[in-house]
């Protein structure tokens, strides 16, 4: 559907697209896109604040953003796209902490204009694929940006998310199931030992963490499933409330899966609708 633009207006996108907004004052480079549910649905309604992957190079910002927000929206779920800086010529290789500072203020932003846009604050949630599963992962583990003092008002609300969808993550920054190309990107080619622990996720994951719905398949070869399973494990040990499907089936980056790949790997194609059980069983989607 087409995306609504908020009342008290976030200021548009330098790019000229009037369908984005800026994220943060004098960055060219972050923007976001707002999709909401049919009026059908009774509001407020929960939203996830989706972070397309591509190794933090490029952005798949239709098949792992665009596309996962309709399908959302059909479920009474808001999603909010964000482009956000990138490690390569796109992001004017850009560096680590402008991967996170720019989620973690699309989830102020969506906090703050909740009330105009019909969105409930207490249930606003992040939702990432490849990377930019491990960036929606970095909402969770980082501190939390508010500043309940802040001139700018966005910067007073919470950071963090109140729930995660995490698809084929990339998880750890150390050890042989890093996936380098991401990393390298992220933090460069000589990263401290200290900066990668602190942003492999199953090192950092505190104690608070949210809801969390995890999946990969055992075929990714792109980012290792033991990703996954290295998170899995945290959770667990954490006792993390969290649901984690590891299919049999099915490469890297499938999205929601082409109507060729579901009819190729139909118990992989279920992630959606275990996605939205999960959610339901938390409460944090309700009946319509």
């Amino acid at each position: 559907m087409t995306p609504e633009r908020p009342c008290g207006e976030l200021p548009a996108a330098v790019r000229g697209d009037a369908s984005w907004f800026q994220v943060t004052p004098g960055d060219n480079l972050s923007c976001l896109r707002v999709f909401l549910p049919p009026d059908s649905f009774r509001r407020p309604v929960p939203a996830a604040v989706i972070f397309p992957g591509g190794a933090y190079a490029v952005l798949a910002l239709e098949k792992e953003g665009c596309a996962y927000a309709s399908f959302l929206n059909r479920r009474g779920i808001a999603g909010i796209v964000v482009r956000y800086p990138l490690g390569s010529i796109f992001g004017h290789f850009s560096r680590h902490p402008a991967m996170v500072d720019t989620a973690r203020r699309a989830v102020q932003l969506t906090r703050y204009y909740a009330p105009q846009l019909g969105i409930d604050p207490r249930r606003v949630g992040v939702m990432g694929s490849s990377a930019g599963g491990h960036l929606a992962g970095l909402c969770i583990v980082c501190k939390d940006a508010a500043d309940p003092r802040g001139k700018d008002p966005v910067t007073r609300c919470s950071s963090r998310p109140d729930f995660a969808v995490l698809c084929y993550p990339v998880v750890t920054m150390t050890g042989k199931y890093a996936h380098r190309r991401s990393r390298d990107n992220l933090l460069g080619s000589d990263p401290a030992p200290e900066l990668l622990k602190q942003l492999s996720l199953e090192q950092s994951l505190p104690d608070d963490a949210p809801p969390v719905f995890l999946w990969t398949t055992r075929e990714d070869a792109t980012v290792d499933p033991e990703n996954t399973r290295l998170l899995d494990a945290a959770l667990t040990r954490k006792k993390i409330p969290h649901r984690t499907v590891i299919y049999e089936k099915g490469p890297h980056g499938m999205g929601l899966l082409s109507p060729s790949q579901a009819e190729k790997y139909p118990e992989t194609a279920k992630w959606p609708q275990e996605m939205i059980e999960f959610l339901r069983h938390r409460k944090i989607l309700g009946d319509r």
